[in-house]
């Protein structure tokens, strides 16, 4: 989509590294949760505790809820008037989420620098009611893309930025931020039982990660965790440590084993359009769906065989461990 650096971050603490194997394939029943038209690109999504799914556009400054059910219901929440995409969004506390916007052409692929912001929405009260303010400008900005819950009593998260490629970290109570991780990948792994900040590097084709200490800061370098991989967008990590990830340029949708590395699978492929540039993905978070996998595609913006962005669910059933 962009030459992008830094696509998505998630902690974790966790152990273990190495590169990915042949990738295999696994039969899942995909089901559809949302389809937009075709002027639509999807970018990120977040659950909202009560199951509901967030959806950000990158071609509109503009969020969406939809219902997690097959054909669900796209309620429209908020557009950021000024801007012209969304990358970030991450809950905090219950139904207080932080949203970044900024001002990157999915045509041109050109960003204006210094013109990024992270705003707060309020969810308590929608759809009645919807508070929606800024907590900060970020002058220094490129695009602000992955973010991370760091302290929730401290108002503390990591919002990466793509092009700069640093992680900054953001005090959401005070809007004070601060880069806080800019170091190269080097094969020097950390020890065990160590928190850990992961990362997906879309132009190097790899997950990474490096170790935090309680502030969040690196306690030592960064390392791949795993490499090889066809332009990693957004990812999600499951308790035992296994990654489910989107590839964008592949149209794929993976599993990758937190302890073998291998591949599987689980949507998509290379020259398929029905899961055209994948781009995020996230666990439900009702009892019904928690071991469900949701991920959002792209559509192929712009492309002649644009389908439009979408919303779709996976019943992972015993490849995740929730």
């Amino acid at each position: 989509m962009y030459p992008s650096l830094l696509s998505a971050v998630v902690i974790i603490t966790l152990a273990g590294s190495g590169l990915c194997d042949t990738p295999s394939t696994n039969t899942l029943n995909i089901e559809t949760i949302h389809h937009f038209s075709t002027n639509i690109s999807l970018e990120n999504l977040v659950v909202r505790r009560t199951g509901e799914i967030i959806v950000g556009f990158d071609n509109f400054p503009t969020i969406y809820q939809i219902e997690p059910e097959i054909n669900g219901t796209a309620t429209y929440i908020h557009t950021f008037e000024g801007y012209v995409d969304i990358h970030g969004m991450v809950e905090v506390t219950p139904d207080q989420f932080m949203v970044t916007t900024g001002n990157l052409s999915l045509v041109t692929h050109i960003d204006v620098p210094g013109s990024c912001s992270v705003w707060h929405v309020n969810m308590t009260g929608f759809p009645e009611h919807l508070e929606v303010k800024k907590v900060a400008d970020f002058a220094d900005s490129r695009i602000l893309n992955g973010m991370a819950l760091l302290d929730e009593e401290k108002g503390l998260v990591y919002v990466a930025d793509s092009r700069v490629g640093v992680v900054n970290i953001l005090n959401v109570n005070t809007g004070e931020h601060f880069v806080a991780i800019n170091n190269s990948l080097t094969n020097q792994p950390p020890g065990d039982c160590q928190r850990y900040l992961y990362f997906s590097n879309f132009a190097q084709g790899i997950i990474g990660r490096v170790p935090i200490d309680e502030n969040g800061l690196p306690e030592g370098d960064a390392e791949v965790v795993v490499s090889g991989l066809n332009t990693p967008e957004d990812f999600v990590l499951d308790k035992a440590g296994n990654i489910f990830l989107a590839l964008f340029e592949s149209n794929e949708v993976i599993r990758i084993d937190g302890e073998t590395k291998e591949i599987t699978v689980l949507a998509g492929s290379p020259d398929s359009s029905t899961y055209k540039w994948a781009s995020a993905v996230e666990f439900g978070r009702r009892r019904s769906d928690k071991s469900d996998l949701y991920f959002a595609i792209n559509g192929g913006f712009l492309e002649p065989d644009n389908v439009g962005g979408a919303l779709f669910r996976i019943p992972l059933g015993d490849l995740t461990v929730v």
